[in-house]
C-alpha cells in the first residue's frame, strides 16, 4: 500500500510504552540517555524531549510530527531518506525491543526535499532554524537552502553518526501540505485511533550495502491520519507506519 502514514499501530504490549511517550513531564528534566547508544536526538535525552517545556507546538513534542500549516514545510536541497511510504513490506518499519524507536526501512534519494520545521531533532537547530524561518517556516518555505537545517543536514551535524537524515520528497510533502491546508476536503484520508507510530521526520538513518537506508525513528503513541481512503491503521507483526499528525483533521472526542 502506497500510503505515506500519518500515524499507526503496533499492539497492545506497547501501550505503557506510548502512554509514556505523551507525556508532560513538569520537572526540569534529566540528562537520561535515549534508548541504546545511538544518538537519536541533540541533546541525546528522552526526557528533554517529552518535557512540555520544549515541544515545539501544543500537541505534543517534536518527535510527534504535528503539521499545524503548508508553511511547515521547509525546502533543502541534498541526500536524503524518504520514510513517508515506510511501514509494511517491502519498507518495513520495525518496533526495537525496548519499543520507543522503530527501525524503518528508507529509500535513499537525491533532490529537493523537505523538512518538517517542527520536527528537527537537534535543539539548537530548531531554534536557529525558526529563528530565521519563523515558528510556522512561512519565512523559507519559497527559498531552498535558507532554512539552517537544510546546512546542518548537508554537513552532517544534525545529529551526529548519521550517514543521511529522513524527510520528505516533493510527492509526500505536497500530499500532507494539501490535507493541511484542505482540512480532507478534498484530498482522501483515513483517521487512525491512538496507536505507536514512528515519527522519522529528521531521523538519524545508515545507509546499508543494499543502498537503502535503515533509519532509527522514534514512537509516538497518539491518533494520526493515513493519506488514503480505506487505509489499513494496523499492521500487525511488530510493524507499524511512519507517520504525522494534522491536528486540523483529528476528529477523535
Amino acid at each position: 500500500m502506497k500510503a505515506f502514514a500519518l500515524t499507526v499501530v503496533a499492539g497492545a504490549l506497547l501501550f505503557s510504552v506510548g502512554a509514556a511517550s505523551t507525556a508532560a513531564y513538569c520537572a526540569s528534566p534529566d540528562a537520561t540517555p535515549a534508548e541504546g547508544e545511538k544518538i537519536h536526538f541533540v541533546p541525546n535525552s528522552q526526557k528533554f524531549w517529552d518535557f512540555s517545556k520544549n515541544w515545539p507546538t501544543n500537541f505534543g513534542p517534536a518527535y510527534r510530527d504535528t503539521v499545524t500549516a503548508p508553511t511547515n514545510f521547509v525546502p533543502c536541497m541534498g541526500k536524503y531518506a524518504l520514510c513517508a511510504n515506510s511501514g509494511p513490506e517491502p519498507l518495513p518499519c520495525k518496533v526495537t525491543a525496548g519499543g520507543r524507536f522503530a527501525n524503518c526501512k528508507c529509500v535513499v534519494q537525491t533532490g529537493l526535499n523537505y523538512v518538517q520545521i517542527t520536527s528537527i531533532l537537534n535543539e539548537k537547530v530548531y531554534q536557529d532554524t525558526i529563528n530565521v524561518c519563523g515558528a510556522d517556516g512561512a519565512n523559507c518555505f519559497t527559498e531552498t537552502n535558507k532554512a539552517p537545517v537544510c546546512a546542518a543536514i548537508n554537513d552532517g551535524t544534525l545529529i551526529p553518526g548519521a550517514d543521511v537524515i529522513s524527510d520528505f520528497n516533493t510527492d509526500s510533502q505536497s500530499a500532507v501540505a494539501a490535507l493541511t491546508a484542505n482540512a480532507g476536503d478534498q484530498s482522501p484520508f483515513t483517521v487512525c485511533p491512538k496507536a505507536p507510530y514512528a515519527g522519522c521526520m529528521t531521523a538519524p538513518c545508515r545507509i546499508k550495502k543494499s543502498g537503502d537506508a535503515e533509519c532509527s525513528c522514534p514512537i509516538f503513541w497518539g491518533v494520526f491520519q493515513l493519506p488514503a481512503a480505506d487505509a489499513q491503521c494496523s499492521l500487525g507483526d511488530d510493524l507499524i507506519w511512519s507517520a504525522s499528525y494534522v491536528p486540523a483533521l483529528d476528529t477523535s472526542p
